[in-house]
Parts: structure tokens; C-alpha cells; sequence
């Protein structure tokens, strides 16, 4: 008996979720709770995916340089090979509107995107590069003294 009661209560229940599910409206989430989201997210997660779930999630992403303020953007090899990292890297310093005080990239990094990211981003505290190709250590040289207040820096895995 009591698992035929628990049958007509389990039904039921699901059934009030799933009326509350279709009227939730992610898309009327407000924009502390969408930022609460993204910071959760790495910002390739945000530039190719959150960013295309509704109008307000894509404006989120797009118009709050806060947080873009520290861009993280690692991955692994294979990702790198499916997307261009460089662009996306771009974008993310874009959307920073100038604020982006830290930036750690991985497979991101060549000659190229430090000149971009010193244009875009003169005021970088941090500079964090993994497995960055593309330069020699002569442009690295060149291009670090674009960053007069740069405090950290750390290369890893770059030739």
C-alpha cells in the first residue's frame, strides 16, 4: 500500500516542476543573476556558448566590461585546433572596454595578439601565457615593455 501512495504523490510533484520549468524565463533573469552565472563559467565557455542562450544573456556578455576585467581562457590542445584562439582571445580584451587588469591565456599568445592586447589593454597588472607559439623572444621583448604596469608575468610551456 504505501508504494501505490507514493506513486500518486510522485507524479504530481513532477508535474507542478514541470509547470514551473515552462514558465521560468531564463532570459528574465536579473543581470546580477546572469553575471553570477558567467563568473562561473571560463570566457570561452561565455563567448561561444552563454552568450547565444537569449538577447539578455548575449547583451550580459557583451555590454558589462566587469567581467571581462580577468580574462582566464585555457583549454587543451585539441580545443586549439578546433577554434581560432587568437580571435577569441580578441574578442574577450574587446569587450573588456579597456578595464581588463589580467589575462591568462592558453595557446593564445603570439606576437599579434600581445600587440592587440597592448593597444586594447595598456593598464594589464597580469600576463600569464601557457603553450604560446608564434613569437620569438625578440618581439616578447619588444612588446612586454608595452605593459608599463605590469606586475606579474609568467610564461609556461612556451618555446
Amino acid at each position: 500500500m504505501p508504494s501505490s501512495s507514493r506513486r500518486r504523490r510522485g507524479p504530481r510533484r513532477r508535474r507542478r516542476k514541470e509547470a514551473a520549468a515552462e514558465t521560468r524565463s531564463w532570459a528574465d533573469m536579473p543581470l546580477d543573476a546572469i553575471l553570477a552565472v558567467f563568473h562561473k563559467l571560463d570566457h570561452i565557455d561565455i563567448l561561444m556558448a552563454a552568450d547565444q542562450v537569449c538577447s539578455s544573456w548575449r547583451r550580459a556578455a557583451r555590454d558589462e566590461p566587469a567581467l571581462w576585467r580577468r580574462i582566464v581562457m585555457r583549454g587543451n590542445a585539441d580545443l586549439s585546433s578546433r577554434i581560432n584562439r587568437q580571435g577569441i582571445a580578441c574578442d574577450a580584451v574587446r569587450r573588456s572596454a579597456g578595464q581588463c587588469e589580467a589575462f591568462c591565456g592558453e595557446y593564445a599568445g603570439d606576437a599579434g595578439f600581445l600587440l592587440y592586447l597592448s593597444e586594447e589593454d595598456p593598464c594589464l597588472k597580469s600576463l600569464r601565457l601557457i603553450s604560446c607559439d608564434g613569437i620569438s623572444l625578440d618581439e616578447f621583448a619588444e612588446l612586454i615593455t608595452r605593459f608599463p604596469l605590469l606586475e606579474e608575468l609568467e610564461l609556461s610551456e612556451c618555446p
